[in-house]
């Protein structure tokens, strides 16, 4: 069973830094548009589809989408108020409110250990997706994309995937230890670096903590309205796709 998780917040709370997409309306736009392209992939791939948001947003577009594309049954649809903290602590802290919301529903909690659960920002398009999950390592309870260079240390919350087990022992209420006001507001990311290391070097599971393929994603980053597949970032895909295949890592 593999199951495609499409994490969403299409009301920006009052009081949040660094979001430049903020309008609802462009927000709920561009879901829409993912959420038609991951749809694409049930059957193909893909068994089910959980769509979480956390702001309480009515989700009768994307229930009526998933009817028109004939996935009606295959889709989990979750909206709830997950977004009552201070924003302070982050985008990453709600985000990780959102993997524990949607791993204890009913959608996920009583699904099979082998399930392997895929984790999308929900507005943005992995359009190598299908390679993306061909290229995860056979046995891996979290598969994952943690990166240095220099001294900064970076773990990508864009896309992931884990098992239960590797959910249970990595990810599992670590909400907490990602707000950004304890860590001189720097990037929940990079916090999640330190957690994931951590956890990790006193694990006995299988894990993977660099992608063997570059994720070629598209979409409308949120702090600069610019998209993850033009212009100067389409040369960042090209060079660390490059990279992955001769290097086995990333460099920059």
């Amino acid at each position: 069973m593999q199951i495609l998780i499409l994490t969403a917040s299409i009301v920006v709370p009052v009081g949040a830094t660094g979001v430049a997409r903020a309008d609802p309306s462009l927000r709920m736009q561009d879901y829409q548009q993912a959420f038609a392209f991951y749809s694409s992939f049930i059957g193909q791939g893909v068994d089910r589809i959980v769509f979480a948001e956390n702001t309480g947003a009515d989700l009768q577009s994307f229930r009526e989408i998933a009817a028109i594309k004939g996935i009606a049954s295959s889709v989990d649809f979750l909206t709830f108020d997950g977004n009552d903290f201070p924003p302070i602590y982050g985008r990453c802290f709600g985000e990780s409110i959102i993997f524990d919301e949607v791993m204890r529903s009913e959608c996920c909690y009583g699904q099979s250990e082998d399930t392997i659960y895929w984790k999308s920002t929900g507005r943005y398009q992995v359009k190598n997706l299908r390679r993306m999950m061909q290229s995860m390592p056979r046995g891996a309870q979290l598969y994952c994309d943690m990166r240095r260079r220099g001294g900064r240390k970076w773990a990508d919350m864009r896309f992931m995937s884990w098992t239960r087990k590797g959910y249970n022992e990595f990810l599992a209420g670590i909400a907490p230890l990602l707000r950004e006001d304890t860590r001189n507001y720097r990037p929940g990311e990079e916090a999640l670096f330190d957690v994931l290391e951590e956890r990790l070097s006193g694990s006995s599971l299988r894990y993977a903590r660099s992608f063997a393929a570059e994720p070629f994603i598209d979409g409308v980053r949120a702090f600069d309205n610019q998209n993850w597949s033009t212009g100067r970032q389409r040369l960042v895909y090209h060079a660390r796709s490059l990279q992955r295949r001769f290097l086995r890592q990333v460099i920059f």
